[in-house]
């Protein structure tokens, strides 16, 4: 989605987009879009800044991390961004970053294209881990077998040979 950039005011504008699945790739192997990611916001510009509002709402699947069984995850992700254009922000090796500039991207030309900001806000949203359920079973290490949906005839305590003596003194106890 293309902004043009002389057109906005101090006031602003509002925008809405839809994105279809196909029309938004989030370059990660580890989800992708389900349903349209649909964005909407305010873009205000003073002087040269412009100053991003919003939120975009979708669903994506990823996998399990233990069991790698599809999970369908609604994403709700809300943004604040400011855009400034090259050189107003001129880095020194004496100027610290202060906590608002972390939340400011730099935009080339005549146009902001908020396709990456929409497809970073949806990859931020995903979660450290994914799971299932929280009392996933994972997969055997021995055979591969999905745990949650049957047992598997592994050896369940395969341990290691270093431990027996603590196993020995630990089964003495008892």
């Amino acid at each position: 989605m293309q902004i043009d950039i002389e057109r906005l005011t101090e006031d602003g504008q509002s925008f809405a987009h839809t994105y279809g699945p196909a029309d938004l790739s989030l370059a990660d192997e580890r989800a992708r879009l389900l349903s349209a990611a649909q964005v909407a916001g305010h873009l205000r510009r003073k002087q040269q800044r412009v100053h991003a509002q919003g939120a975009v709402v979708t669903e994506i699947e990823v996998y399990c991390d233990r069991c790698l069984a599809p999970v369908v995850m609604p994403v709700k992700a809300e943004f604040d961004v400011s855009y400034d254009p090259p050189g107003t922000n001129e880095a020194s090796e004496h100027i610290e970053l202060q906590p608002e500039d972390l939340a400011t991207a730099v935009y080339v030309g005549e146009q902001l294209d908020l396709d990456e900001l929409v497809r970073e806000q949806i990859l931020l949203a995903l979660p450290m881990r994914s799971l299932c359920g929280a009392d996933c079973k994972g997969l055997c290490p021995t055979c591969a077998v999905n745990r949650n949906e049957q047992n598997c005839a592994c050896a369940q305590q395969e341990s290691d040979p270093r431990w027996a003596g603590l196993a020995a003194l630990k089964n003495s106890r008892e």
